[in-house]
Order: C-alpha cells, then sequence, then structure tokens
C-alpha cells in the first residue's frame, strides 16, 4: 500500500497476517502526508479492538490540536444522537419533548429492569418454566432488544421471529410471548422518559438522525478518511452506515478478517461485513502469516481439513505410494506442534491440572519463556476450574490473570470483600436483614484483603474482634497473651490499619453531614472505593498489593459504580446511590467491560486464563496455548439462551422458517471449525493438549475436538493419545 490517501481499499486476510498492522501504518501515513486528526475515524467492533491505534497515536509525540476520533458503533451512534437530539423528538418522548436524552449504561439498564420488570414478572407469573437467574434473564431481553436495532427489525417482533422458528414448541411458544410483553414494556419507559439504551440508540442513529441531510453533511465533512478494522465482527446497522459512508470518502481501508465471526451472538454478520467489498476501489489480500511457525502452519491445515470433512472416516481410500508418504511427512511436521499428556498422567481431572501447571512452570523457568506469553483456555471457564489453575501456579511462584467479562461481578471475591468494606463503613446500609454483614462476610473479606492471612486466625479474628451490631474491635484491645499470639502482631497490626481507616472515614462523613445543609447523601461509592483501594487495599501487607486479578476486578466495580451513578443521577437524584449499587451487585449484576488500556511497553507479565471465546475477541498472539478439557462438548455447544437464539435473530436467518436439529449441528461443527482455526492462528510455536478421561464431575466423555485430534495422532500411534510429551530437544526442533 503505497499511499493512504486517495483511494478505498477492502483489505482481506485471515489471522495473523498483519491486517491490523497495515490498518496501522496506514494511519501513520495519513498523519504523515498532512491529513488533519480530526479528519480521521477508526471504527471497531469492540473498544478492546482499537489498542494497535491508539498504541500508534501515542508514539506520534510531539502532534497538537485534535486527535483521531476511535470509536464503536455505540460510542459513535451515542455522540450522534445528543448533538443532533432535537432532530428527532417525534421518536423521543411525547410527555417530555424538551428533555434531553440520557445514555444509560449496561449497570443502569440492568437496574431499571429489575426496578421495572420484576414486578410485572411477578404479577403475570412470566417465564415460570425458566430457571435461570434474575440477572441472566434481564441479560437476554436486552440482548433481543440489542439485535433487533442492529440487525434491522422493530423490537416489537422479537417475540413472533423466535415463536416462528419453534412452530411445535409450546413452552417456547410461552417463553417468546413473555419476552415480547417485557421489551415492550421496557422500551415504553425508555421511551417516556427520554432514556436511551444501547439498543434505541442505535435506531435512532441509523433509522432516522442519519436519514436528514444535515447529518449526513456533518458528519461526512468531518471524518473524510474511515479506518474499519474487524468489520466481519460487525453488525449489518454498521455496514448499511458504511455502504453509503464508504464512497464519498477521501479515503477508506475496510479490514476484513477471513474464518473469522465470532460475534455472532451479539449480532455481528461476516457476509454483510464482507460484501463492503463491493462500495471499495479495489481489493487486497494479505495471505503470508506473521505469528504462525512451519509445523503449526501444518497443523492448521491438518485440522481443518478433518474439521471440513461431514464425518472421520475410518477407512480410507486406497492411495498412491507417494500421497499416503506426503500425507505422513505432513501429519510428522504438524504433530510437532502439539504436547500431550502420557496416559498415566491424564486419567483424572485433577491429574490433568497438575500436567498443566508443570509445563507452564517448565517453559517459564527451564525455557524462559514469559508468562505473558502463554495462554490456558477452555471452553468454559468456571470458578473451581479457575481456583484450581491459580493455586496451582502459584505453588511454581508463577503469576496469573484471568480474562471473564460476562462473569456476575458478585462472583468475584474482590468484589465480595469491597462491598463488605462499604457496608461496614456505611452502618445505615446494614438495616435490610437482607444485606446486614455477617461474621461469615467478614472471615472472607479478610482472607481477601489481609496478605498471607488462613482461614483459622481470619475466624479467630472475628470471634474476638467482631461484633452482632456490626462493629470492629482494635486488635490492640486485647490483652490476653494466648490470643494476642495465635493472631500475631503483624496481622493485628494490618487489621488495626483497616479498621482505623475505616473509623476515620466514618467520623469524616458524619463531620461533613453535620456542616452541611441540606443533608448531603455522602461520598459517592466510585470514590469511597478509590480511597480504599488507594490508601489501605494497595498497601504491602494487603491483598490487593501483588493481586493482578483483584487489581483488574477493583477498577472494572470502580468503573462500573461510577458509570452507574452517573446515569441514576440524572434519573433519580434523591437515591442513596452507594446502597442501590450495592444491592443491584448482590442481585448479579454483569458490568459493562472496563477493561484498563494497558500503555506502551507495559505488560502484564502474567499467564493469562481465559475462556476460548474471550480470548479470540482479544485478538492477541501468543507463543504456547494450553487447551483444557478437550473432551468437553462445550467446545462445539453454544450456552443455552431460553429467552434468544442468536441466529435466528440475524440478517442471514429466512424469517419463519423452523430451527431444526440439523441447523443446530450444522452451526455447531461451522462454530466449532471457527473457534479452532482461530485459536490456531493465534499460536506461535506450539499447543498443549490437556486431556483426562473423566471430567470433573467424574464422567467419562468423549468429545469432537477429542475425536479431531486423535484421528490426527492416530498415524503415529496405535490408538488414541497416550503418546510421551515432546521433549525440550524436540520442542527447539520444532
Amino acid at each position: 500500500l503505497e499511499s493512504a490517501a486517495g483511494e478505498r481499499i477492502f483489505l482481506r486476510g485471515k489471522a495473523s497476517v498483519g491486517k491490523t498492522t497495515v490498518g496501522a501504518q496506514w494511519l501513520r501515513r495519513l498523519l504523515a502526508e498532512g491529513v488533519p486528526a480530526h479528519h480521521i475515524l477508526v471504527l471497531v467492533p469492540q473498544r478492546r479492538l482499537a489498542l494497535p491505534y491508539e498504541r500508534e497515536i501515542r508514539r506520534l509525540e510531539g502532534r497538537t490540536g485534535a486527535e483521531v476520533t476511535i470509536a464503536t458503533l455505540g460510542i459513535f451512534a451515542r455522540r450522534t444522537v445528543q448533538l443532533f437530539w432535537p432532530l428527532v423528538t417525534d421518536r423521543l418522548s411525547q410527555t417530555f419533548p424538551t428533555r434531553r436524552p440520557k445514555a444509560l449504561s449496561l449497570e443502569m439498564v440492568q437496574y431499571l429492569m429489575f426496578k421495572l420488570l420484576q414486578p410485572e414478572i411477578e404479577r403475570n407469573d412470566y417465564f415460570k418454566s425458566v430457571t435461570i437467574d434474575r440477572a441472566r434473564l434481564f441479560g437476554q431481553l436486552a440482548d433481543n432488544l440489542n439485535k433487533s436495532a442492529v440487525v434491522g427489525f422493530p423490537s416489537t417482533s422479537i417475540g413472533a421471529r423466535l415463536q416462528a422458528a419453534f412452530p411445535d414448541d409450546p413452552e417456547r411458544q410461552h417463553i417468546f410471548g413473555d419476552v415480547q410483553a417485557c421489551v415492550n414494556l421496557f422500551r415504553d419507559y425508555c421511551r417516556r422518559y427520554n432514556l436511551l439504551d444501547f439498543s434505541l440508540q442505535v435506531e435512532i442513529f441509523t433509522q432516522a438522525l442519519w436519514s436528514f441531510a444535515s447529518v449526513q453533511d456533518s458528519l461526512r465533512g468531518r471524518y473524510q478518511h474511515l479506518i474499519v478494522d474487524n468489520v466481519e465482527e460487525d453488525t449489518p446497522a454498521t455496514h448499511r452506515l458504511l455502504r453509503e459512508w464508504v464512497p464519498g470518502t477521501r479515503s477508506s481501508l475496510v479490514i476484513f478478517d477471513e474464518e473469522a465471526g465470532y460475534r455472532r451472538f451479539l449480532g455481528a454478520d461476516d457476509r454483510s461485513g464482507e460484501a463492503l467489498r463491493e462500495v471499495c476501489d479495489r481489493e487486497v489480500e494479505l495471505r503470508e502469516t506473521r505469528v504462525m511457525s512451519r509445523s503449526v502452519e501444518t497443523l492448521l491445515g491438518e485440522v481443518v481439513a478433518i474439521l471440513r470433512e461431514d464425518e472421520v472416516d475410518e477407512k480410507e481410500e486406497p492411495r498412491s505410494d507417494a500421497a499416503v508418504l506426503q500425507n505422513r511427512r505432513r501429519q510428522e511436521v504438524a504433530r510437532r506442534a502439539i504436547v500431550y499428556p502420557r496416559a498415566a498422567v491424564s486419567r483424572f481431572h485433577p491429574q490433568m491440572l497438575d500436567w498443566v501447571a508443570g509445563e507452564v512452570a517448565r517453559l517459564v523457568e527451564r525455557r524462559k519463556v514469559r508468562p505473558d506469553r502463554i495462554v490456558i483456555l477452555a471452553p468454559l471457564m468456571g470458578d473451581a476450574l479457575r481456583f484450581s489453575l491459580v493455586s496451582r501456579l502459584a505453588r511454581h511462584g508463577i503469576e496469573s490473570r484471568t480474562l471473564r467479562p460476562s462473569r456476575p461481578l458478585h462472583a468475584e471475591p474482590a468484589v465480595k470483600a469491597l462491598a463488605t468494606l462499604a457496608r461496614l463503613a456505611h452502618p445505615h446500609w446494614q438495616f435490610d436483614d437482607v444485606y446486614r454483614v455477617s461474621a461469615a462476610h467478614v472471615v472472607q473479606m479478610l482472607l481477601c484483603v489481609i496478605d498471607g492471612i488462613d482461614l483459622a486466625r481470619a475466624s479467630l479474628f472475628v470471634e474476638v474482634l467482631f461484633s452482632a451490631k456490626g462493629e470492629l474491635h482494635p486488635y490492640a484491645g486485647i490483652t490476653h497473651p494466648e490470643r494476642r499470639g495465635r493472631l500475631t502482631e503483624v496481622y493485628g497490626e494490618r487489621f488495626d490499619r483497616l479498621r482505623e481507616w475505616i473509623v476515620r472515614y466514618r467520623r469524616e462523613e458524619e463531620s461533613a453531614a453535620a456542616e452541611t445543609a441540606p443533608r448531603r447523601s455522602g461520598t459517592p461509592i466510585d470514590l469511597f472505593f478509590r480511597r480504599l483501594f488507594g490508601e489501605v487495599l494497595s498497601q504491602p501487607g494487603f491483598g490487593f498489593h501483588r493481586d493482578l486479578d483483584a487489581v483488574r476486578i477493583a477498577s472494572n466495580l470502580i468503573a462500573s459504580a461510577q458509570s452507574f451513578r452517573q446515569s441514576a443521577e440524572a434519573i433519580e437524584a434523591r437515591l442513596d446511590l452507594g446502597n442501590e449499587y450495592l444491592r443491584l451487585v448482590d442481585q448479579g449484576i454483569l458490568a459493562d467491560q472496563y477493561d484498563p488500556v494497558r500503555r506502551e511497553g507495559e505488560t502484564e507479565r502474567a499467564v493469562l486464563i481465559a475462556p476460548a471465546y474471550t480470548f479470540l475477541l482479544s485478538n492477541q498472539a501468543v507463543d504456547y496455548q494450553f487447551w483444557l478439557n478437550l473432551d468437553s462438548g462445550a467446545w462445539n455447544r453454544r450456552l443455552q439462551q431460553p429467552l434468544t437464539q442468536p441466529y435466528v435473530l440475524s440478517q442471514q436467518w429466512s424469517q419463519g422458517e423452523a430451527w431444526t436439529e440439523m441447523h443446530e449441528r450444522e452451526s455447531s461443527r461451522e462454530m466449532l471449525c471457527r473457534v479452532v482455526a482461530g485459536l490456531i492462528r493465534r499460536c506461535r510455536r506450539r499447543i498443549y493438549l490437556g486431556i483426562s478421561q473423566y471430567d470433573e464431575r467424574g464422567y467419562e466423555q468423549v468429545g469432537e475436538l477429542r475425536v479431531v485430534f486423535d484421528h490426527l495422532l492416530r498415524a503415529g500411534r496405535t490408538s488414541g493419545f497416550g503418546g510421551e510429551t515432546l521433549t525440550v530437544e524436540e520442542e527447539e526442533k520444532g
């Protein structure tokens, strides 16, 4: 790509060929050729994928003035609606036509659903056959609304579309009818009070504002140069916008990743993304991988070839000697890219985890591999699996971090500890018995926030120093020498520092409230968490000082609380927002993605533990991957979502067609192929296959992914897994 200005290019290629690198270079050339930064728009499907462009901008030192705009469709729609909302008052509240619309965060959407829909569900006996918790239920309702907006069909037809796909299932017919009633109620409430969730922002922007010539002229006049990355992971709403925008730009780079489309469950559409090549001047394809070694690339070809077959044929057709020899050589090269355990250490699930931790330790200690170049993946990452991995790695002195964006906040021990401390610092929040701090809460909090303390000592601290009224007493006040000895001066001093901070904070709040008229609501909950973390919990001797996971979770909690407060203040200013937020956390809130952006030169020197899909959507490559639970059917089985169906609510689905078992099998196999290919393309050196004859519950199973690798390895052995792990010398040759 000789020049960035003056062309509209559709850049395509598979993962790891350097498409995003070209995008960053394109941005650099635009700026070097004198294009004003404020004329450039970088559009990505999710904020995390913008990191390479943010890094490129930071490298250009000395630049002043406006900056390049980097946005997602949601961010862009929100900004546009906030600027031009008077043009579409007919689409907004008729009760308050002059009230400025208020954008709702994910946390606020869940809060309003809890408040608005929960009474209706109980009154009308909705979803009586659905057993998921309320937070997940409301999440799926919001997901249905989002899909209606990004795909482009009316929100009033959600239930009918879902019902048409399951005509012979009476239970689902009732469930989808309840879905429609609830989304109608929520949408009407939002319109009445000018509250814009993601779906309403996108709907107003794409279906109303974009039709105004003044809006188009304003946006096209400012953003004359577009860079659109990972267009296959974006939605039809974005693609329709780009089809009209790209032809009139001075330059455009539209980047398409083949064999991707991992965000289909969020409304992404790779087919409509690929169709954008029609509005570009020319198409460029990148083919040479920048990540995979020769053995990993060969492994990719072999695995995809097996997965693309309808079934593995046990009796292969006769072939020539030359073809057989070539196939064996190719399989031998592919086998160099995988490491698998001996049968003796892979029978039970804990043995597999021990093997994984040992191999990670060998890479870090003997091979001197940086921990951040290793990732441990599983189709599902439950609490027990995560804890087992973290604890085993810790025994080897290896730090780890986890990434599970769909995990509820209240499931994190760090969040539970912070919530307990918040209630101890605000005793008036404990009037409700449901939210009263108990001895068990304090024990778990001490285990999390005091570095090195054990369960026995934490329990003794609570037994001696925690009163039934919810008060902490000072360790310095203990006069009994035996008790002081059992608790130790080290932990006693840390306990007193924490207690003294809470006491001092409560005095400050009481003093400030006495001096203020009318009575103020107190320190915002997010600022309370910031102070507590910065002044106490992040200091040496406390649990957040070296725990990368706890720090990340605390950061997400603070950002989530701030977002909730800012949204809620504009709606219900008289609420005690701190108490309301903690109640919402207890009910299972799913925080928005607030992953801190790493600055240039900064890395987290820790092994990443994540679900496979989460790793794929982060768009990063590593040297070594560990795939756990290879026998699990979850590799090719999507999560059960009783209130929605991502394939039916997509642009590719023929409305009115019935969803059958055949559709389920075909979609599962296609997604397995995409996931496996995507993971392999993001691996530089080797993949370790974690297998066990019995799963964590003690059941024996053989999943489809295991069958694929068993077929690949059969040529080198008489049966399935059970060979020796590659030696260090063999790894070096690979």
